[in-house]
């Protein structure tokens, strides 16, 4: 484990109260009891960890004596610190695969934070506020149509049939002619790539997926116990030249993309380059998810159609949300695959919810059948937030660089100099929660890359850049050397 994993392992250790010595022993020890930190790892010096962390090396002393004290930690003469022996057994008794695969995961450490803070400002999520300008009616049911549903004792595994119609009905006005029995319902779009990883690989098994990607593609991924091998995403996505020589290089079992405003980088798939992947697909045997979840939000001109149009013979499997567009809290999903694919996926899923919620799913048809309202709704909410922001990063910040997506949530914003897991630290005790690029990599890459969402209200914005601006300067203040980067723990 090198300096900055240790470092993305801790989290936001420096909110909530009490002294900073305190707070790092905390997080040091979760890190331990979790198994993210091994027995037998030597630690960084005190010195080195504190000019990572941006703190007196007084502090770091402190939480490394105290976690002596609880035997957590030991020293040899002339050897430095490492973690005792005692954590082993801890880890045992947790269950160190799993516990590992959750610490790991960007999304509780940064809901954690929200507990600590009143002031904090979250500008890293991708959260979106519901769609409240839509018709509120859109959000309720009528009284015999809830009535029916109260006295509805079944459960449907693949989802209710109004709804498999509605979102049928919804690709095939796109151009992808798609049936009923070809659609699963899901409880969201994580809920959905977590059953493709379950249901197509095993342990071990090797996946591709896009460098950088969604975090909790890797988590899913990671969870199924799956080798993770990198796809280079590029400024028109992941291109099929790569995609070929990288499924033969690694005997891959199941591919991961999103073509669509790629999460992070906004990167949009060209559709000759889609029907590319399709007849790779199609001619290596190889599924492909294709993640559409960020597919509506079109800020600018129009988005191509989904992978599966063009290449119906290929194992496309289209994922699709209500929770970007809409509403994060509907948790509505689905899967768009082959009749086959859908029926093997459906009895996979009946082992882990029987079905999904009946209201809601109730509820998501009426909000299909809105969704060209909805689009125009989020566009004319987005498109003024993506420019403001982009134009206060270019006021404060000049030296950063980045493109401007047409689509999406987030901006993808470089560095000149230094490392993002560092500043994220010094940005918390700024009040600014921010996600640093190697949280959205496999092999952790991307340290001088942050993505940044255009979601939060304009006057939220303009605080959060005065305050990322301010950690910024706080950084470049600590003068540590680049090489500092690649530090290792040895």
């Amino acid at each position: 484990m090198n300096l900055q994993t240790l470092i993305g392992q801790l989290g936001a250790w420096s909110t909530g109260k009490g002294p900073l010595y305190q707070k790092l022993a905390r997080a040091l020890t979760e890190a331990i009891r979790n198994g993210t930190v091994s027995s037998g790892v030597r630690l960084p010096s005190e010195r080195i960890l504190a000019d990572a962390l941006t703190l007196s090396r007084t502090s770091v002393v402190a939480a490394y004596d105290a976690l002596r004290e609880d035997g957590w930690l030991e020293s040899r003469s002339g050897s430095g610190t490492w973690v005792s022996r005692r954590s082993s057994m801890v880890r045992a008794a947790r269950g160190a695969a799993q516990a590992g695969a959750l610490a790991a995961s960007p999304l509780l450490g940064l809901l954690a934070q929200h507990d600590d803070r009143d002031d904090l400002i979250d500008f890293a999520l991708g959260t979106p506020q519901p769609l409240t300008e839509l018709p509120r009616e859109l959000f309720t049911l009528p009284g015999d149509e809830y009535s029916a549903l109260l006295r509805d004792r079944l459960c449907y595994p693949l989802g209710l049939a109004t709804l498999r119609q509605a979102i049928a009905g919804y690709y095939s006005k796109a151009g992808l002619d798609t049936k009923p029995e070809q659609v699963l319902v899901t409880n969201g779009g994580q809920h959905a790539i977590a059953l493709c990883a379950a249901s197509y690989l095993q342990r071990g098994d090797s996946a591709l997926i896009e460098d950088p990607a969604y975090f909790g593609a890797l988590d899913a991924f990671r969870a199924a116990g799956a080798r993770i091998s990198s796809l280079p995403v590029e400024a028109a996505g992941v291109s099929p030249s790569s995609l070929r020589d990288r499924i033969t290089a690694t005997s891959a079992r199941l591919v991961y993309l999103t073509p669509t405003f790629q999460n992070p980088t906004g990167a949009v798939m060209p559709r000759a380059a889609r029907k590319e992947v399709g007849r790779i697909a199609s001619e290596l045997g190889i599924p492909v998810i294709d993640d559409e979840t960020l597919a509506d939000l079109i800020l600018e001109g129009s988005a191509p159609l989904p992978i599966a149009a063009d290449t119906p013979d290929a194992e496309v499997i289209t994922i699709g949300s209500l929770s970007k567009l809409i509403w994060p809290g509907l948790r509505v999903g689905w899967l768009r695959a082959s009749e086959p694919v859908i029926q093997r996926l459906a009895r996979l899923k009946t082992t882990q919810d029987l079905c999904s919620p009946l209201i809601t799913q109730a509820i998501a048809v009426r909000l299909i059948g809105a969704i060209d309202d909805a689009r125009k709704l989020r566009r004319a909410q987005l498109k003024p937030r993506r420019d403001l922001l982009v134009s206060l990063l270019r006021k404060h910040l000049p030296e950063w660089t980045f493109r401007v997506p047409e689509g999406g949530l987030f901006l993808w914003v470089k560095l000149p100099s230094g490392d993002a897991r560092e500043l994220a630290q010094v940005s918390l005790r700024r009040g600014l929660v921010i996600l640093p690029g190697p949280s959205m990599s496999a092999a952790e890459k991307h340290s001088r890359f942050l993505r940044l969402p255009f979601l939060a209200e304009p006057e939220t914005l303009r605080t959060a850049v005065d305050r990322l601006s301010a950690a910024w300067r706080d950084y470049q203040r600590t003068d540590r050397p680049e090489r500092r980067q690649n530090v290792a723990m040895v």
